[in-house]
C-alpha cells in the first residue's frame, strides 16, 4: 500500500465546468482525491450521470470521465504523503461512505454559496471542495482545516507545496469501474432523480433549523 495519497484538481470539460471557472476566474472548477499516483480512480462529491448536471452524490470517478468529451481535461495533482496507521483510516472511511452512498448527496447550495466564501452546513452533504477538505482535517494532513475557506482556489493555494504534475490528463483505458457517469438515462428519470436530489436538500435544512 503506497503511503500517500494524490489531490487531483481539474478543468472539467464540460459546460458547467466552464461556467464555474469563468464565475471564479480559477483554471480548476472541481478537486477529486485518488488512493493511486496513476488516478485512474478517484473519490469526490460530484454529479452521476453525464447528462443530468444537478443531481449528484459521492462517486467514485474514472479517469475516462476526463477525455470523454473533446479534448482531454487539465489536471493539477498534489501528493501528500499519510502516515500508515492514518492511511488504514482513511481506506476504511472511503469504503464506509461507498457503502452508504445512497445517504450522502451534492449540497448544490454550497456550491453556490463558494462564490461568496460562505459555507452552508447540510447533513451529509458535500460539494467537491468540502468533501477534499473535510478528509484531509480528519486525518491532519497538509496542514488543512474544515475552517479553511471552502474555494477550489483557496485549497490549491494550501497544496502548492505538494504539486508533482500539472497537464493534461493521463491517458486511460478499460471499463468504467464503478463510475455510472457515461449510463444513457430517460428524460422521465433525470427529472425525477433532480427533484428528489433539491427535496432531499431542502428536508435535510428544515432538519437542521427545527
Amino acid at each position: 500500500m503506497e503511503k500517500a495519497i494524490y489531490i487531483v484538481f481539474s478543468a472539467t470539460p464540460t459546460g458547467m465546468g466552464g461556467i464555474i471557472r469563468r464565475a471564479t476566474r480559477n483554471r480548476y472548477n472541481h478537486v477529486s482525491l485518488s488512493l493511486s499516483r496513476d488516478i485512474h480512480k478517484m473519490y469526490t462529491f460530484a454529479r452521476l450521470h453525464r447528462d443530468i448536471p444537478l443531481y449528484g452524490g459521492f462517486v467514485v470517478e474514472s479517469i475516462l470521465r476526463y477525455q470523454s468529451f473533446t479534448g482531454a481535461a487539465r489536471v493539477k495533482i498534489c501528493r501528500v504523503e499519510v502516515p500508515e496507521p492514518q492511511l488504514t483510516c482513511l481506506h476504511n472511511y472511503l469504503e464506509r461512505l461507498w457503502n452508504e452512498r445512497e445517504e450522502y448527496i451534492y449540497n448544490t447550495p454550497a456550491a453556490l454559496a463558494s462564490l461568496l466564501h460562505l459555507r452552508p452546513a447540510i447533513s451529509k452533504a458535500y460539494t467537491c471542495v468540502t468533501f477534499v477538505q473535510e478528509v484531509l482535517a480528519r486525518f491532519r494532513l497538509a496542514g488543512v482545516r474544515e475552517s479553511d475557506s471552502p474555494t477550489v482556489r483557496a485549497l490549491e493555494r494550501r497544496l502548492a507545496p505538494y504539486v508533482i504534475y500539472e497537464g493534461s490528463a493521463p491517458a486511460a483505458a478499460g471499463d468504467w469501474g464503478e463510475d455510472t457517469y457515461p449510463v444513457q438515462t430517460t428524460t422521465r428519470y433525470a427529472f425525477y432523480t433532480t427533484a428528489r436530489h433539491f427535496g432531499r436538500l431542502a428536508l435535510r435544512v428544515l432538519e437542521g433549523i427545527a
